[in-house]
């Protein structure tokens, strides 16, 4: 696609706009040869009309619809796969831009948030190598895979895109000779128009198994291997800063997990057999992964005992071969190969068992190098990955655990009617029955399928025990916790197949009301003698979830930001003053109306005090594709998570919180909340507007999860939040990541006379305010009310449309201005001009998109699904989806 001289050296950025510019001439050059010169010159007026609407032209808006209004599905077609692709190419070239900018700032030691810094800081802060040993030890970083259906490309689309990226790299690690750029570009060329021909979207809905293979592709590719040097890079720091101190068997900190096949909230597709394919198929996985490893040492690991001596130890360990007979490291990968494939190995442990015979016979033998080098790397990685590959989780509704125990109850006559009973009467009778050693699960069971599903899911996590050691499914959720009862009965489904001292059992807190009660249920809890064994079992710790996305659904941007943060705060001191380890377990999203935003500043704006030091954060969606597509960029994720774990935990804010901080934002909670739930709840016929004038109903038929929409049949308080924030992230409103804010900011000024300067200090001094606010002003410069509008014109009812376009217009308008009052700030993200240039340079190549997709709904809803162009429309309007989501960088 073709870019003019000046919006190529705007913005100083030439590797940048070098990188834009060789990218789309190649994109524009495949357009040509594909659909003729007739179609590239369409892109280029479309994309001059959008850029002329930007520039506020008279008549622009208007002219951009008429086109768009008069071309044919075809050329609409063809425009939507031109803008997507670019988009998808921009974002390489951005990429590329931040990992250059990275390696720079490395190069000249100017590299902030970094592992190396934050041990440099507890060095310099005094901290002594055992107390920094203490610290490593005390620490636990887990990151868990979700399958939220928020991930809207293709893993066919995903790995061409990674290949692009290592091609683009490619030509500045050398110098390219003439011949090397020309073979190059041939390649990018030749991944392009493969690109350019692949269908973006499923043809077919998602299935368990190819969201599990999605979640292997970057655990086998790119998240293994990256960890492996976050260890190694971690031991390097250490080594610098306490040189007399080995550092050489660190604890294993950093881990993974995953719920893609083990989370089966309002997910039928998620059965217990279904959680023990993905369990095998995991296992596979690591034995691949391992096999391949195992050649590449049986081929190097060539010393001769005629040059070098091995230990008594490693020549018992093996039968001896006629093949390699002086050469028993190469014997020894056979036997690791054989044992491997043979399924020999029961656990990781037994492997390292064998590897570190042969790192112990290098050491002995003066191969110290390849003992502490390559072959350590793959010691850490058995280490944190095991044979299990990562732990799955299990997750389900806490209200069918409760129907479940309801129908047993019934059926035995303990009790006519549990789910009526007062909560008190609930405890006394699941401690009851956790201490009671009869059967409560019969042979043959006379149960609903919905409670028979309930019994096989814990049987299923007992038997995967069995097969494969309890490592590898150790938690179990219950979403919609609100009350003890909802704990005590996953308690005493554990204590009936036997893993109760196995497997922590996890309350998910999700609306601003059960986030409210979290630290009273909690209280309750720990107060119950059956509970309190458990938790001693577990090594007196408790692991709570806090649902970000259902909370901010529930109760709006401010009140779900703090009622998280007055929960976690509250949690903390209550698990503290119990001696108990606390564990949250951070629910984020991808997207700000989800609790997205760079994670190490959220795990730096906690409450001081609450990082016990184990934490565990959701990597969801589109986000696992965005942070771990790259190893470069997945390499600066987790060193800056690792970095601020280490820094919050070993060095917690020494910030005291002001009283009056907590007073202020429990205030501007409690409006933003009003406002929010008066909009959204109140508003006459409000989710009528949002059916029509955002693509939701169209995105619940894009194939891109194994989830329905909904957790179960109901209204909007069964509305999975993803769907929520995905459809006004396409219609470029946002409103969850921001409505009542302007209005809780605004009233809170008026009525304040020293407001605006307790705001401004807050800002300044408290990490949670200045993520706040921060956050929000990314996704208020998002949004955009001109393309708003567009979608509002779908809106049958002119009375509806006006007065909630006219409302969110008004918000977003007050939000804008109150804060860049607090930030004295002229225009919004003035203060943040790289990101506000990145928006600048997407937005005349995603509002076409915009303009499409709002053409093609008006088109679509009025054809019935069996009209000759309903197929093809619908399959249109998925592909803009895809589009605009890139262009976005988000979809939920």
């Amino acid at each position: 696609m073709k870019r003019t001289t000046s919006e190529i050296t705007a913005g100083n950025f030439s590797p940048l706009s070098t990188d834009i510019r060789f990218l789309g001439n190649l994109l524009g050059s495949i357009i040509r040869e594909q659909h003729g010169n007739d179609a590239f010159e369409l892109v280029e007026t479309v994309r001059q009309a959008a850029k002329a609407r930007r520039n506020d032209e008279t008549g622009a808006a208007e002219e951009l619809t008429t086109l768009i209004n008069k071309l044919d599905l075809e050329q609409r077609r063809v425009l939507i796969k031109a803008f997507s692709n670019y988009f998808q190419l921009i974002n390489i070239a951005e990429d590329h831009q931040r990992i250059r900018i990275l390696r720079q700032r490395e190069h000249e030691e100017n590299l902030t948030e970094s592992i190396g810094e934050s041990i440099q800081a507890l060095h310099a802060h005094g901290l002594k190598d055992d107390e920094v040993r203490a610290v490593l030890e005390q620490i636990s970083v887990r990151l868990v895979l979700t399958a939220h259906p928020s991930e809207a490309k293709r893993k066919e689309v995903l790995v061409k895109l990674r290949h692009i990226a290592q091609l683009l790299a490619s030509k500045e690690q050398h110098t390219v000779l003439p011949r090397e750029q020309q073979a190059l570009e041939k390649a990018l060329a030749e991944e392009i128009e493969e690109l350019w021909q692949t269908q973006p979207t499923r043809a077919s809905k998602a299935t368990v198994a190819d969201e599990v293979d999605f979640g292997l592709y970057f655990i086998t590719s790119v998240i293994m291997d990256v960890t492996a040097s976050i260890y190694e890079e971690l031991e390097a720091a250490l080594v610098q800063y306490y040189p007399k101190t080995d550092w050489s068997n660190l604890p294993v900190l950093l881990r993974f997990a995953s719920w893609i096949g083990g989370d089966r909230d309002g997910n039928p597709n998620v059965t217990p057999e279904v959680t023990l394919d993905t369990l095998k198929t995991l296992r596979e996985a690591a034995v691949q992964v391992y096999l391949h490893e195992i050649e590449f040492f049986r081929e190097h690991l060539t010393q001769s005992v005629e040059e070098i001596g091995v230990s008594d130890a490693l020549v018992e360990s093996v039968n001896g071969s006629t093949k390699y007979t002086s050469e028993f490291y190469r014997q020894k990968m056979d036997s690791i190969g054989w044992q491997l494939k043979s399924g020999i190995y029961k656990t990781g442990d037994e492997l390292l068992e064998d590897l570190r015979l042969v790192q112990s016979s290098l050491m002995e033998n003066k191969g110290h190098r390849v003992a502490r080098g390559v072959l350590q790397r793959l010691i850490t990685i058995v280490r944190v990955f095991g044979l299990h590959l990562i732990p799955l989780e299990v997750r389900e509704d806490a209200r069918l655990h409760a129907a479940a125990l309801h129908e047993i109850f019934h059926h035995y006559g303990l009790e006519r009617n549990y789910l009526e009973l007062p909560e008190e009467d609930k405890q006394f009778l699941l401690s009851r029955e956790i201490a009671n050693p009869r059967p409560l699960f019969p042979v043959e069971s006379p149960f609903s399928p919905a409670t028979n599903r309930i019994m096989e899911t814990w049987r299923m996590i007992a038997k995967a025990h069995r097969l494969y050691g309890k490592t590898v499914i150790d938690t179990v959720i219950a979403s919609r916790s609100e009350s003890p009862s909802d704990i005590l009965a996953m308690m005493l489904f554990a204590r009936e197949v036997g893993i109760d001292t196995d497997v922590d059992l996890v309350p998910l807190f999700e609306t601003i009301d059960d986030l409210h009660n979290a630290p009273m249920v909690m209280a309750t809890l720990f107060q119950n003698s059956a509970y309190r064994q458990h938790i001693e079992a577990r090594g007196m710790r408790q692991q709570i979830m806090l649902g970000y996305s259902d909370s901010c659904k529930d109760g709006g941007y401010l009140a779900s930001n703090w009622s998280l943060y007055v929960a976690q705060r509250e949690l903390a001191d209550l698990c503290k003053a119990q001696n108990i380890n606390l564990e949250l377990f951070h629910g984020r999203g991808g997207s700000i109306g989800r609790g997205g935003g760079p994670t190490n500043r959220a795990i730096l704006s906690q409450p001081p005090g609450s990082l016990h030091g184990r934490i565990k954060i959701t990597e969801q969606g589109e986000v696992i594709a965005y942070r771990y597509g790259n190893a470069e960029i997945a390499r600066r994720h987790l060193h800056q998570v690792m970095n601020a774990v280490l820094l919050a935990f070993a060095m917690p804010s020494q910030i005291p919180i002001e009283p009056q901080w907590l007073d202020t934002m429990s205030t501007l909670s409690e409006m933003g909340r009003d406002a929010y739930r008066k909009f959204v709840f109140e508003t006459p016929q409000f989710l009528d507007y949002w059916q029509q004038a955002t693509p939701i109903r169209e995105l619940s038929l894009m194939q891109i999860g194994s989830r329905p929409a909904k957790r179960q049949q109901g209204g909007f308080s069964e509305v999975r939040a993803i769907p929520w924030v995905f459809s006004w992230m396409q219609s470029r409103a946002i409103i969850p990541s921001w409505y009542g804010l302007g209005h809780a900011l605004e009233n809170y000024l008026q009525q304040t006379p020293d407001g605006l300067a307790q705001l401004r200090h807050m800002f300044q001094v408290w990490p949670f305010f200045r993520a706040l606010i921060e956050n929000a002003q990314l996704d208020l410069a998002k949004a955009d009310m001109g393309i708003a509008e567009l979608y509002a014109s779908l809106v049958d009812d002119e009375t509806l449309r006006e007065t909630v376009f006219q409302e969110i217009k008004t918000e977003h308008t007050r939000a804008c201005n109150q804060i860049c009052r607090i930030l004295g700030l002229q225009g919004i993200l003035e203060n943040l001009p790289v990101m506000q240039r990145s928006i600048e340079r997407r937005n005349p190549y995603v509002d076409p998109l915009n303009f499409i997709q709002v053409s093609l709904l008006r088109d679509l809803r009025h054809l019935i699904p069996d009209h000759p162009q309903f197929e093809a429309t619908l399959k249109a309007v998925l592909s803009t989806v895809n589009g605009i989501a890139a262009g976005m960088k988000t979809t939920g």
